[in-house]
């Protein structure tokens, strides 16, 4: 039996049903997947969630014909650390669970890849199979997120870019998995023309009060009271008024928009999935590790004038 070499991990929690729709966007393409969960059923944060055991057993059940998916348990909300902290530890045992060697590739509950196929062959062309042991450079390969930030009646809320023509994007898969912060690491960060819907603040109000006091960024969350009622009043006519909006870091959800859909098929029914933004040429320049390297050095020049 061959080595699996795309390994894709989903850490689990009181979201789990959102799997129903991320997983099977991927699970032809996996050869091994793993679902890790903290065995107190407690969030990053210490604190207790529900969780429907014989549903998310009967989901299992279903969703796994070809026996590919692993389920590891074990102690992810360790009082001692910071709810980040907890987060890198998840996603650091998890790879130890997977075992070395592949492309792992890490993948939360609410992120649904729109082309994983060619994603996984987009990973075979940069390296058909990653050694640890070889003499490889660890490297970050890193997709773009369509981000969806309030669910209404007849439709989402979502990120839109302006004329930056830059997608917020996060590493999800990587040659070397080891964790610093959630999915994130010193290695070099390569882009791939690859979209992936993340449904993170399109939720009922109960879930994303849940959310944003359990997720690995909670300390940074500053006032999670004041975003939640600009969150509460925003709607499809509203939301083009509305610049900036990412709690942490405004500049990287610069502008909203709306498009129709009472649920997330409709949704990709009716959206327009964008270009990516950069020619081949452009982003062979971007992927440039010695052309990272001078604009990294340029950067430190210019603030030291």
């Amino acid at each position: 039996m061959n080595k699996p070499v795309f390994k894709v991990g989903f850490c689990v929690a009181y979201d789990w049903e959102l799997l129903k729709k991320s997983v099977p966007r991927v699970y032809e393409y996996a050869d091994t997947i793993c679902f890790s969960i903290d065995k107190k059923r407690k969030s990053w944060s210490g604190l207790p969630y529900d969780f429907n055991e014989s549903a998310f057993q009967e989901f299992l059940s279903t969703i796994d014909p070809d026996k590919k998916i692993q389920v590891y348990e074990d102690d992810f909300s360790l009082p001692e650390l910071s709810p980040i902290e907890n987060d890198n530890r998840q996603r650091n045992l998890m790879a130890k669970q997977l075992g070395e060697g592949g492309w792992h590739i890490q993948i939360d509950s609410d992120e649904y890849f729109l082309n994983f196929k060619g994603f996984r062959e987009y990973l075979q062309r940069i390296n058909p199979n990653p050694n640890p042991k070889g003499n490889e450079k660890p490297i970050n390969v890193c997709c773009n997120w369509i981000s969806l930030v309030k669910k209404i009646e007849e439709g989402y809320i979502y990120i839109d870019i302006d004329e930056r023509q830059v997608y917020e994007n996060m590493p999800f898969a990587t040659n070397r998995p080891e964790y610093h912060n959630a999915r994130r690491n010193g290695f070099f960060n390569h882009l791939s023309p690859f979209f992936v819907l993340h449904e993170t603040w399109a939720r009922g109000e109960e879930e994303l009060l849940k959310k944003i006091s359990s997720w690995g960024h909670d300390n940074d969350f500053i006032d999670k009271e004041s975003f939640f009622r600009l969150w509460q009043v925003l709607d499809a006519y509203n939301c083009r008024f509305i610049k900036d909006f990412h709690p942490l870091q405004g500049e990287v959800w610069p502008t909203l928009g709306y498009c129709e859909g009472r649920n997330i098929e409709e949704f990709l029914k009716n959206f327009e999935v964008p270009e990516f933004p950069l020619s081949k040429f452009q982003l062979a320049l971007k992927n440039n590790r010695n052309m990272a390297r001078f604009k990294s050095i340029w950067s430190k020049v210019i603030k030291t004038k």
